[in-house]
């Protein structure tokens, strides 16, 4: 029974009376979240822009949107993960590697770590970001990943007390570390210890800091186009 006299106003009245938190039945097609392009994300429409400054936050806030458009690059990523840790030497060292004009950071290390990431990365179950971040680590070394693929669980966790690396190399035991670190939460590899080139290599610190970007922004890390060969 309606009390008003027009459909219009019939129409509003029926949305009136639903129940807190109920569901419209009908009135309209479902549709989909709309898709950014590199032009939406252009930093010169957003309104923290300043013409003769550029942006004026420290970290992008829609930086995940500009990721998955490809409209922001890996090395933006890596560095808005670590904007708030204020320790000097892991910042200078960043900073050396991702500065760089001669150099193009990619994501994989080289066509072989992608492939296994991505088959691999099918199998499981709606991962979080921190299992991706983890998947990323233990497929970038060939001993670790022969060590450590049976006890992948289906959600991406892994089954820490059941591995057993034996001999492993010194940038795949830092690998380890930074995915124990990722899993339970728990200081592994020290700021200092990070920032060291003759504790962690270049090639272990770019996975470790990459991982820990997927961890922060997620899949839309993923889409770098090309990979770079080791």
């Amino acid at each position: 029974m309606y009390f008003t006299h027009t459909s219009s106003l019939n129409s509003i009245e029926a949305i009136m009376k639903r129940p807190p938190g109920g569901s419209q039945r009908g009135g309209g097609k479902k549709r989909s979240p709309y898709k950014y392009t590199k032009k939406d994300c252009d930093c010169r429409l957003c309104l923290y822009y300043r013409k003769k400054i550029g942006c004026t936050e420290d970290v992008c806030p829609v930086l995940d949107i500009r990721l998955s458009c490809g409209a922001a690059s890996l090395s933006e990523a890596v560095k808005a993960a670590y904007a708030e840790v204020k320790h000097i030497p892991l910042q200078r060292r960043l900073s050396k590697i991702y500065n760089r004009k001669d150099d193009k950071h990619m994501i994989f290390q080289n066509e072989h770590h992608k492939r296994i990431f991505e088959t691999q990365r099918l199998s499981l179950h709606k991962p979080s970001n921190q299992a991706l971040a983890v998947l990323y680590l233990l497929t970038a070394d060939h001993i670790l990943w022969i060590r450590t693929k049976r006890h992948i669980e289906r959600n991406g966790n892994v089954d820490l007390q059941s591995v057993h690396l034996g001999d492993i190399s010194t940038d795949g035991y830092a690998l380890w570390k930074s995915v124990e670190e990722l899993q339970t939460g728990e200081r592994q590899i020290s700021l200092c210890e990070l920032s060291d080139s003759g504790i962690v290599s270049d090639r272990a610190f770019r996975l470790i800091v990459q991982a820990v970007t997927i961890d922060r922004f997620g899949a839309a890390v993923l889409n770098e186009p090309e990979v770079c060969h080791a």
